[in-house]
């Protein structure tokens, strides 16, 4: 459930920049009116009475004074003097010559000047040309046409022209020089338009509404690296938006919005009710120079994450914790590549289910300061390298179900472990005391399905802390170690598909809070310790396949009233089925599969309405199916062939409630034992192959769900064909009557028809 899809938003302190609204159409701006080319201070023109004044003093003299204007315009306010007759006479006399002189000159002066300009046109082009320098011309247009004019060189005795203004970079074009120039992307996958580079540097720089400001470096640069900046590190998140397919994840989880990329997330609810957050998680202040907070913990689970995480996530410079399990289609190893340049903060790294294929890389031993690494259910291979084992800080490895080689000794290195899970690997070799006594602080220990061998070391229960040991599938040997002292943290014991002998210990009560415990497919043998019955803590029981005798359904069990699973197939269990199973109510799972229990189901079991999985097939069972079978409304796997059961199946098939996945009856042809409607599988006795899977009920513990059952799964595996030959020879035998003539003539009696026993046929 998304609870909050938009967080809060900021105003961003990145790169100088405030994220800020456009103006409104109220706001007002003060528009400069003044001439800038005009001088400072006017003074004023004088006045009429102030100039006749100076004009009286002799400041001016009327002869000084010079019209341009019309003499006869009859303004008499600057005339104070008329000139006399001679005065009058002597100018007119020079009037016209003065005129025809002043006309000539203005020619003369026009041409001149004409001359001056062609002359430079065609001069200043050949003497560039003559040194060398090609001649900067400028279009301009005279009389309708365009003349090109040569732009001079400076005189040196001048001071040099300022260059050309260049046109301001667009900024596509800033957010290409900035990512090119400093190294942080190939100039080859930004020309190309389908990259997710190219895509990140076009959103970033033209559709992002952020606009966080692209940086520049000053000449001579020696601060931090050109790629530790909040744009790089915005830019390295679109890159990873668009190369694992952003656009179809499950959740957007505010990715590309136009808020500062700290608040890239969204808070879900999971179904225990915990709060979730997905997205970028957190950031940091690192220092007060830098542009503002840095990314440090990116959390994305079951988000549908398609492709190879880019190389570009190591701008994350600051980055302490990558967490994105089940995202199941990153393709191979190269998705690890950007990590490797994190040694100095990541201390966190998960990326189990994620479909990683290929070798752990030798430098993946650089990551001194992991403390916690998932890299379990992948298709990883090869062997492990020798410097992944210099991880010694790491506290947390889980490099389970993948095929990857190593012996087991080089594990030991690793001595801050407290979490180890490297099951259903190919590793080799055999626990020492040594290597136990180096994990001191070891709480989940899980190395199951790989190779190791030899006895189980005699101090496996000195760590005080262990609460989870998985040692299945595996060929130890010998007898489970005595539990010296009470140890109280234990709640996970699988010993399952091993070699192990002889009796389970007494001292088995010293784990009294013991929750799971599975020594199935062994070679123990009987009699159970009376300390069973102080596991009553005991949520699941598998002791199926071992070397025990017959024996009734033991009688621990009823005290045992938190148990939701109890598999004992193959137990050599007789006797009728206690009735007190009935008061299980949180059972879920009874296998009593591959038995020798007889009588009739006791119609309590009805009372198990949680109930998911009833085995009770291969039994020697009779009677009909209970009518409180209608109750086990959760039920799924249901079955029942192999035994005397006889009726109908109304209880099942005619519930509203009930709908199993797998219902098997002995409902075959010929001559079915039971009519079914519903039944998924119908079996005869007469067909030994019918329903021959062995129906264990398997427990791979998970460490990402706290190894607790989250689906119940069987395995596919075939029992051989003659698996039933033991089973059929104690099968009771069924009395058929025959015919009365052939009685008759048989027995030679009057007694009435006599009933012969005939085995049933070998299934």
């Amino acid at each position: 459930m998304n609870v909050n899809n938009v967080p809060p938003m900021y105003a961003a302190d990145d790169d100088d920049d405030t994220l800020q609204p456009p103006p409104s159409d109220s706001d007002t701006f003060d528009i400069v009116t003044t001439d800038e080319e005009a001088p400072a201070d006017h003074d004023q023109l004088p006045s009429v009475q102030e100039y006749r004044a100076k004009m009286e003093a002799g400041n001016v003299s009327s002869k000084s004074l010079v019209r341009v204007d019309n003499p006869q315009d009859g303004d008499d306010n600057v005339h104070d003097q008329l000139p006399d007759v001679d005065d009058y006479k002597t100018s007119m006399s020079l009037r016209g010559q003065s005129q025809r002189t002043s006309r000539a000159g203005l020619y003369t002066f026009l041409a001149l000047l004409l001359l001056t300009v062609i002359v430079t046109a065609i001069a200043v082009p050949l003497a560039m040309k003559s040194r060398g320098a090609p001649a900067e011309t400028n279009p301009s247009s005279f009389g309708g046409e365009t003349i090109m004019t040569a732009t001079p060189i400076a005189s040196p005795t001048r001071p040099p022209a300022m260059p050309p203004v260049m046109p301001e970079l667009g900024r596509f074009d800033q957010t290409k020089s900035y990512l090119e120039t400093y190294g942080l992307v190939e100039s080859s996958a930004l020309n190309d338009f389908s990259s997710p580079q190219y895509k990140a540097a076009k959103w970033i720089a033209e559709r992002d509404g952020y606009q966080m400001t692209v940086p520049t470096f000053p000449d001579g640069h020696k601060g931090e690296k050109y790629s530790n900046t909040r744009f790089a590190e915005r830019y390295a998140l679109a890159v990873f938006y668009y190369a694992t397919g952003g656009d179809n994840w499950k959740y957007k989880l505010n990715f590309l919005q136009p808020i500062d990329h700290c608040n890239w997330k969204e808070v879900f609810i999971d179904a225990s009710g915990g709060i979730i957050h997905m997205g970028v998680t957190s950031c940091a202040q690192f220092s007060p120079l830098f542009d503002g907070e840095r990314v440090t913990s990116i959390e994305i689970s079951s988000n549908d994450l398609v492709g190879v995480l880019p190389i570009e996530l190591e701008y994350l410079s600051y980055l302490d914790k990558w967490i994105t399990p089940f995202n199941l289609k990153m393709i191979d190893t190269a998705s690890l590549t950007p990590f490797l340049k994190m040694g100095e903060h990541l201390s966190h790294l998960e990326l189990q289910y994620c479909g990683l294929a290929g070798n752990i890389p030798e430098s993946f031993g650089n990551l001194k300061k992991l403390v916690f690494l998932g890299l379990g259910n992948n298709m990883l291979t090869g062997t492990i390298p020798d410097s992944f084992f210099g991880l010694t800080n790491l506290k947390v490895l889980g490099i389970d179900d993948n095929v990857l080689q190593s012996p087991i000794a080089p594990f030991s290195r690793m001595t801050q472990l407290i979490k180890l899970y490297a099951e259903d690997n190919l590793i080799t070799g055999q626990l020492t005391e040594s290597m136990i006594s180096g994990w001191t602080e070891m709480v989940d220990l899980d190395i199951s399905v790989n190779r190791l061998e030899g006895p189980i070391p005699p101090n496996i229960w000195s760590m005080e802390n262990l609460e989870v040991l998985d040692l299945h599938g595996n060929d130890f040997i010998g007898q489970l170690p005595e539990i010296g002292s009470v140890n109280e943290k234990m709640i996970f014991l699988s010993l399952q598909n091993n070699s192990l002998e002889w009796k389970i210990p007494e001292s088995i009560g010293n784990l009294p809070k013991l929750r799971h415990l599975d020594i199935s497919a062994n070679k123990f043998v009987l009699p159970f310790p009376p300390a069973m019955e102080k596991l009553t803590n005991l949520v699941s029981l598998h002791t199926g396949i071992n070397g025990f005798e017959a024996h009734p359904v033991p009688w621990f069990l009823a005290g045992m009233r938190k148990l939701k699973e109890i598999s004992m197939k193959q137990n050599k269990l007789t006797g009728e089925i206690p009735t007190w199973m009935g008061t299980f109510f949180d059972l879920q799972v009874l296998d009593l599969d591959f038995n020798e229990l007889r009588g009739t189901i006791p119609s309590e079991l009805g009372y198990l309405t949680g109930l998911d999985t009833l085995l009770l097939n291969r039994n020697y069972l009779e009677g009909t199916i209970p009518s409180s079978f209608a109750n086990l409304r959760d039920i799924d796997f249901l079955v029942l062939d192999g035994n005397d059961i006889t009726g109908n199946t109304e209880a099942i098939c005619g519930s509203p409630i009930i709908n199993t996945t797998f219902f098997s009856t002995d409902c075959g042809q010929p001559m079915p034992e039971v009519e079914c409607s519903c039944c998924t599988l119908c079996c005869h006795d007469s067909n030994s192959t019918c329903n021959n899977l062995d129906w264990t009920v398997t427990l791979d513990g998970i460490w990402e769900y706290d190894f607790q059952r989250v689906v119940y799964s069987f395995s596919q595996d075939l029992l051989p064909s003659d698996a039933k030959d033991k089973y059929t020879v104690n099968k009771p035998m069924t009395a058929t009557p025959l015919p009365n003539d052939e009685s008759s003539s048989s027995q030679g009696s009057s007694a009435g028809s006599i009933m012969t026993a005939t085995p049933i046929p070998p299934p």
